[in-house]
């Protein structure tokens, strides 16, 4: 795919606050203004900060909504119907969306952002755990969580901003200028994994939701995979005896879950494995009410980050 040049350019937009909100913007009939349809809020969000004010953006996922699952209401399969491009994740990532995107007219341009980055294979599961992590899985058996490294999110910028640009040339400079000031934030945010996850007592990274082995990768960390403990049930003795087995023999003494643990299931985590829970978000969807409070893709990484820090007692 050709990549359009990108420039160099401060962070003072950070500073000044004069970069994009991640709020959709509102659609009008004005010529300078076409509609792009994004099938999860991390596409949604460069749609945005590319695009600016010349893109009424349509969010396929509802916010707080898990991407995967997703259905495609009445009404919004008519807004997709009026967008003239489409851009989302295949190889069974979104079936719904891919189902209906094969609907869709010839005059509709649809971007597959999978083809412009490398994919992992699915990561390993912890032995001895019961049953099978959390975490989706591409129809080819690799890890579609792609946007977890901001590397990835940089390439997948780079060909929504040539595809943005090959539809309506006419703004081309604008969406050049827009993506290198977001670009500046992603390199900036891949400085900080770097520095911040360096030097780390534990390097294994020990999580419930099978979805951070490429951001594990760029922090030259392992991912370690586990089953059989979760908000939903009761945890498995056989789980508890292979993670504590594990979390000894690796120094682990954090392990982290998508979503905060009962009081009581954090308590038996803590006595029988000895270590403590936190919480990691993989960044597929973001609430209404967190939206609203400024939360994007780069606030909630710097969280992930500095908890990643804690629990691996980095320097």
């Amino acid at each position: 795919m050709r990549i359009i040049p990108i420039t160099t350019v401060a962070l003072a937009c950070v500073i000044l606050g004069a970069c994009g909100s991640a709020s959709t913007s509102t659609n009008t009939d004005d010529s300078t203004t076409f509609s792009v349809a994004a099938s999860f809020y991390p596409l949604q969000e460069i749609v945005q900060r590319v695009g600016g004010d010349h893109v009424h953006t349509i969010a396929l996922t509802p916010p707080g909504q898990g991407a995967h699952d997703v259905q495609l209401t009445a009404k919004k399969l008519t807004e997709l119907s009026s967008a003239s491009l489409v851009l989302y994740m295949g190889d069974g990532f979104q079936p719904d969306v891919e189902k209906a995107i094969k609907t869709l007219p010839r005059t509709t341009t649809a971007i597959d952002v999978l083809s412009s980055v490398t994919l992992l294979p699915l990561g390993w599961q912890l032995e001895g755990t019961t049953g099978v992590p959390d975490g989706e899985v591409l129809q080819s058996g690799k890890d579609p969580h792609v946007w977890l490294d901001p590397a990835n999110m940089i390439a997948m910028t780079q060909a929504i901003t040539d595809a943005m640009a090959n539809a309506h040339p006419e703004f081309s400079a604008e969406f050049g200028s827009n993506a290198s000031i977001y670009i500046a934030e992603l390199e900036a945010l891949g400085n900080t994994i770097d520095t911040s996850l360096a030097q780390c007592e534990s390097n294994a990274l020990v999580t419930s939701h099978r979805a951070f082995a490429y951001l594990a990768k760029r922090a030259k960390l392992a991912q370690v995979a586990i089953a059989g403990v979760n908000p939903e049930e009761e945890p498995s003795a056989q789980s508890l005896e292979a993670i504590a087995a594990f979390a000894k023999k690796s120094r682990v003494s954090t392990i982290f879950f998508e979503t905060l643990l009962p009081a009581d299931l954090a308590k038996t985590l803590a006595e029988k494995v000895g270590a403590t829970s936190e919480v990691l978000d993989p960044v597929e969807g973001i609430s209404n009410e967190d939206l609203a409070a400024g939360a994007t893709y780069f606030s909630i990484m710097q969280a992930n980050i500095a908890r990643i820090a804690t629990g691996l007692r980095c320097s």
